[in-house]
């Protein structure tokens, strides 16, 4: 039977038709013996070696997808097998949301952009580029505003720019009281009904601020880049999932046994990096412990534990569950 095209052959009883893989089958044949399971006897006939049920090695009309069936859900991120999937049909064109646009502020006169040579005191810009890195894998669109001085009329000018032009606004605050008051009052003026959470109880990334101004969602997050980053996976990423109409899939976890205690006070939910370790055949998490304003404690973790609120922390050798970056 050649590929492609609809079997003209027909079969009476004894008689068999040499059909590859994906091919259509005979209209009076119900079953499929693989070639390997058979042997060529003559010219005109073969021997079966195995025997085949009715279906078998056949995929039926209809057993793949039926008609009435839905394709795709609404609010389903597109992976490449779905892509396959509607192409199976022809659907060549589908409806997507649009991905909501973040506008991302860095802050502090003593950020100077990464291709720079930095001066005593100075720092290199992270976070715009790793919140920016966090908003493309959670859909989002990231917009870039640069990095901008410890003063109050330049950051209300770009924060006011960045609310215009995005669905969300991201500022990455200076690490001094002063300039986070400064965040709270820039971003309470942006719009009603402002500054909804100042603070949240979450080490690393208390200092967090939660706003909606104008029907967008703005946040003010730490400096330090390691609170940044798990702020951002905790309130950002949700928002921006939230958006595209969607919910946040789940976060890929393991379980793994805790190398070593781990304190935390009741009333804070703590999140500790780890990397991953296998002895004896168990998986084991090692905390990866440093200051919150140290990006290689991220760079060397392969995940975090969360300790609950209630709770005082936790013993070596528990089993945690392991989020994983």
């Amino acid at each position: 039977v050649p590929m492609g095209t609809t079997s003209t052959v027909s079969l009476g009883v004894g008689d068999v038709a040499l059909v590859h893989t994906g091919g259509m089958i005979p209209d009076d044949a119900d079953a499929v013996v693989m070639v390997e399971d058979t042997q060529k006897v003559d010219a005109h006939s073969i021997e079966v070696m195995k025997a085949v049920s009715a279906g078998e090695n056949v995929i039926q009309i209809g057993e793949d997808i039926r008609h009435g069936d839905a394709v795709l859900t609404p609010g389903r991120s597109l992976r490449p097998q779905d892509i396959g999937g509607l192409l199976a049909l022809g659907i060549t064109t589908v409806t997507v949301a649009v991905s909501p646009r973040v506008g991302i502020l860095s802050t502090g006169d003593e950020v100077v952009p990464p291709d720079q040579p930095i001066q005593p005191g100075q720092v290199r810009d992270i976070n715009s580029y790793t919140l920016a890195g966090l908003t493309t894998r959670a859909g989002g669109a990231p917009v870039l505003y640069g990095i901008i001085p410890d003063n109050r009329a330049a950051l209300e000018a770009a924060a006011a720019k960045a609310h215009a032009e995005c669905d969300i606004v991201v500022l990455s605050a200076g690490s001094s009281v002063s300039y986070r008051d400064m965040s709270v009052d820039v971003i309470a003026g942006l719009g009603a009904p402002g500054v909804l959470v100042h603070g949240v109880s979450v080490r690393p990334g208390k200092p967090t601020i939660i706003a909606v101004a104008g029907g967008k969602p703005v946040f003010g997050l730490p400096g330090n880049p390691v609170s940044a980053m798990v702020i951002f996976d905790l309130f950002v990423t949700p928002t921006i999932r939230l958006l595209l109409g969607t919910t946040t899939p789940p976060q890929q976890q393991v379980h793994a046994r805790l190398a070593r205690n781990i304190a935390s006070t009741t009333g804070r939910e703590d999140y500790v990096q780890v990397r991953l370790e296998t002895r004896e055949g168990e998986l084991w998490a090692v905390p990866v412990f440093g200051k919150s304003n140290l990006i290689y404690t991220l760079v060397h973790a392969e995940g975090m534990v969360k300790i609950p609120l209630d709770s005082n922390g936790v013993r070596e050798g528990a089993w945690v569950t392991v989020l994983l970056h």
